[in-house]
C-alpha cells in the first residue's frame, strides 16, 4: 500500500476552516487588547504632561500659563520641563496625520492628530510645536480680561480633582460652556462640528477615541477615564453647572 505523504485537498480545505474560525473569534478579543493598552499608554502620556506642568508651577508661583502663551503652543511652554515631548504629544490611538472632509489640516479627529510634524500649517502659519492628539481647557488659563472670574489661574483651587486641564481631544485648546449640547451623532472630524452650534467647544473633547470613554488629566495631576457622558459634570470653569447627563442621553454611544 503506498504512503501517503501530504494532506488531500478536503484536509487543507478543514484546516483553513479551522483557522478561519479561530481568527474571527480571536481578533475581536485582540482588538480589545491593542484598545485597552492604548488606552493605558495614553494614561501614562498625560501623566507625563501633568508632571510638566506642575514644574512649571513651581516655578511661577503656582500659576497657569496666560492665554496668550498657550493658542495653539501651550505644549512649547512646557516643553522645557520635558525634553523628550515629541514622544508624549499624542494618544496611540491617534497618531497619524489629519485630512479633514474640508481639507483642514490643523485640526484632528478622533483617530488622528492635529496639526503636521515638522510642517507649516494654515491657522497663523504655526510650525515649531504644533501637533498632538491632546487639548488643554483654556478655563485654567490665567485670563487676559479681569471682567471674566470663571478662570481658574491657579494649580491649587478647590476641588481640582475635578477641574480638567488636559484631555483626548480633536483640537489643541477649548473653552467649554455647560449649555453646550450634546452632538446628535458620533463626532469623526473637527468639521463635524457645526458652525452654527455656537462653537460646541466641549464637542472638540466629546470623542469616542477610548470606547465611550476619554483621558483626562485634571489639575491636581490626577488622571481618570471618564464617559463620554460626564463631560458635563466636570468642573469646567468656576460658574460650571453640572447637567447629570447619562449614558441613555447619548443614544449613538455604544
Amino acid at each position: 500500500m503506498q504512503k501517503r505523504n501530504g494532506f488531500t485537498l478536503i484536509e487543507l480545505l478543514v484546516v483553513i476552516a479551522i483557522i478561519a474560525m479561530l481568527m474571527a473569534i480571536l481578533m475581536p478579543a485582540l482588538q480589545r487588547v491593542k484598545k485597552q493598552a492604548q488606552a493605558v499608554a495614553c494614561q501614562s502620556n498625560l501623566h507625563q504632561w501633568a508632571s510638566s506642568a506642575m514644574m512649571y508651577a513651581t516655578e511661577h508661583d503656582g500659576k497657569v500659563w496666560t492665554i496668550s502663551q498657550g493658542l495653539g503652543e501651550w505644549m512649547e511652554v512646557l516643553h522645557p520641563y520635558y525634553a523628550d515631548v515629541d514622544k508624549i504629544r499624542c494618544c496611540p490611538a491617534a497618531t497619524r496625520p489629519c485630512q479633514d472632509t474640508d481639507g483642514t489640516e490643523s485640526r484632528g479627529s478622533v483617530d488622528t492628530m492635529w496639526g503636521r510634524k515638522g510642517e507649516q500649517t494654515e491657522w497663523g502659519g504655526r510650525e515649531r510645536g504644533y501637533w498632538g492628539s491632546y487639548g488643554h481647557s483654556r478655563w485654567v488659563q490665567q485670563r487676559l480680561s479681569s471682567a471674566d472670574t470663571r478662570h481658574w489661574e491657579r494649580f491649587s483651587v478647590k476641588g481640582a480633582h475635578n477641574v480638567p486641564l488636559f484631555a483626548d481631544s480633536a483640537f489643541t485648546h477649548a473653552l467649554p460652556l455647560h449649555t453646550n449640547p450634546i452632538p446628535p451623532k458620533p463626532l469623526i472630524f473637527f468639521s463635524d462640528i457645526p458652525v452654527d452650534a455656537g462653537g460646541c467647544q466641549i464637542w472638540r473633547f466629546c470623542i469616542d477615541r477610548h470606547s465611550g470613554m476619554t483621558n483626562i488629566c485634571f489639575l491636581d495631576s490626577s488622571v481618570r477615564k471618564i464617559p463620554l457622558y460626564n463631560l458635563w459634570d466636570l468642573k469646567w470653569h468656576r460658574e460650571w453647572i453640572r447637567q447629570g447627563y447619562t449614558k441613555a442621553d447619548i443614544p449613538w454611544l455604544k
